[in-house]
């Protein structure tokens, strides 16, 4: 398996993390000249805007601005000669629908497209979403354990049955974060921070996956997700 970091615009960052993870992965966010990605020979993916940045595309009436936000991925994806390029299928208290959002994506056409899983009762949180999204849309899918893991609790079902079920629909791309979802503190953190067994969780994984860590942004705590993450692994690896 693959691992890689994310930053929104950070080089720092990237220059921290160049000699220690398989990739990086971008937020493209309008308003930041990207010419800094080509000093890197990393190879890298890009995460469009979403809804923290007014994006839906579930929501007919946002065309021109979701279209102004996938052609500024699109166009930083070309840049770093970008294979995947991450995309949320709708937004928190919108209106939408589902073919509003297979629709847009028919439209784009870009086969790098991937549409990440979500949570919080979003178009695109359950797996039968996600399956028709992908089938209709011919996009590929990223899967968000921790979106997963919310979305089982929010509907009551089982954790490890729910992440098995997106599995199916073979995902082109993964994220894993920390999570203490059951004492309050949200999601992103460290990898140490979670309620669950991480090797019970990537044993599910295929063995090409490649990971981008949704942590914490402290260098520090990230170092320590890579050695952890890269231990579990190798156990996985080592017990079969």
């Amino acid at each position: 398996m693959k691992i890689g970091v994310k930053t929104y615009f950070d080089i720092n960052f990237l220059k921290h993390f160049k000699d220690k993870v398989d990739f990086f992965e971008i937020q493209a966010i309008q308003k930041n000249d990207y010419s800094f990605l080509e000093k890197f020979s990393k190879p890298i993916i890009i995460h469009a805007e979403h809804q923290g940045w007014g994006i839906n595309i579930s929501n007919g009436n946002k065309k021109e601005l979701n279209l102004r936000s996938i052609n500024f991925a699109r166009q930083v994806a070309g840049l770093v000669n970008a294979k995947k390029i991450i995309i949320h299928p709708s937004a928190t208290n919108e209106n939408g629908s589902i073919n509003n959002v297979i629709n847009f994506l028919k439209e784009i056409g870009d086969n790098r497209i991937l549409v990440e899983n979500l949570s919080g009762n979003r178009i695109g949180s359950s797996p039968e979403d996600i399956s028709k999204i992908i089938k209709e849309a011919k996009v590929g899918f990223c899967f968000d354990v921790n979106h997963a893991i919310n979305y089982s609790l929010e509907t009551k079902k089982d954790i490890f049955e729910v992440i098995k079920e997106f599995l199916k629909l073979k995902p082109k791309h993964f994220y894993v974060g920390g999570q203490r979802l059951i004492s309050g503190k949200g999601l992103h953190l460290s990898l140490r921070e979670f309620d669950w067994d991480w090797k019970d969780i990537l044993s599910l994984y295929p063995r090409d996956a490649e990971i981008t860590l949704e942590t914490t942004t402290d260098t520090t705590k990230v170092d320590e997700d890579i050695i952890l993450i890269r231990k579990i692994l190798n156990d996985i690896d080592n017990s079969d």
